[in-house]
């Protein structure tokens, strides 16, 4: 649970406001955007292990941002507690958490992204997810692996882009796939999850940044 429980969603004005916030020269370059941030904050919420705020706030900002006041920081970083608390809420209640972003993998997807900030999420906790569960975690991740593109000189990995049709189907299953893993790390004596319906071999845990 975060702090600001049961919050509402953010509309598209406080996504605005935040990406704007996000792009100034308040912070780093580096920093993360919007579908990047959302897909670590995607990863910070499945963590089978809690994650401080200041650590995750780190990693979005590349640091720390230089904010203008103490109410500049203090909306920003309820913002972000509220987007996280989203996500939460619909993994709790078992519902695949709506992505920022469409499931196709094209060139300028931002799936990508998304991906990118999920999987540097899972870095930042990489033996609490994959301690006990490697191989099944490793097949659950990896249509997000996948679209990530951080993993590309892997061999099989590349094997299964050359079937875009594969891909797709891949990518569309990972709403569900988030929920399957939130699933595996909580309530482990529900049942294991399937994985990808389109899975072609085991997914490899092996970090490139």
């Amino acid at each position: 649970m975060t702090e600001l429980a049961n919050a509402s969603p953010l509309d598209e004005a406080e996504i605005d406001e935040l990406e704007a916030f996000l792009f100034s020269d308040l912070v780093s370059e580096e920093a993360l955007d919007y579908p990047s941030l959302h897909g670590l904050l995607s990863a910070v919420a499945i963590c089978p292990t809690v994650i401080d705020k200041a650590e995750w706030l780190e990693a979005i900002f590349d640091g720390q941002p230089r904010y203008a006041d103490d109410a500049q920081q203090l909306r920003i970083e309820s913002l972000l507690l509220r987007e996280l608390d989203g996500i939460r809420t619909e993994l709790d209640h078992e519902e695949p958490p709506e992505l920022p972003c469409d499931l196709e993998l094209d060139e300028d997807s931002l799936l990508t992204p998304w991906s990118q900030g999920f999987m540097e999420g899972v870095f930042m906790r990489e033996e609490d997810w994959f301690g006990s569960n490697e191989e099944q975690v490793a097949e659950l991740l990896l249509p997000i692996m996948i679209a990530s593109k951080l993993f590309d000189d892997d061999a099989e990995l590349q094997q299964m882009r050359a079937n875009p049709k594969l891909i797709q189907g891949l990518c569309q299953e990972i709403p569900d796939l988030l929920t399957d893993l939130y699933l595996l790390f909580r309530v482990p004596d529900q049942g294991q999850p399937k994985g990808p319906k389109g899975k072609a071999g085991k997914a490899k845990s092996g970090r490139k940044r």
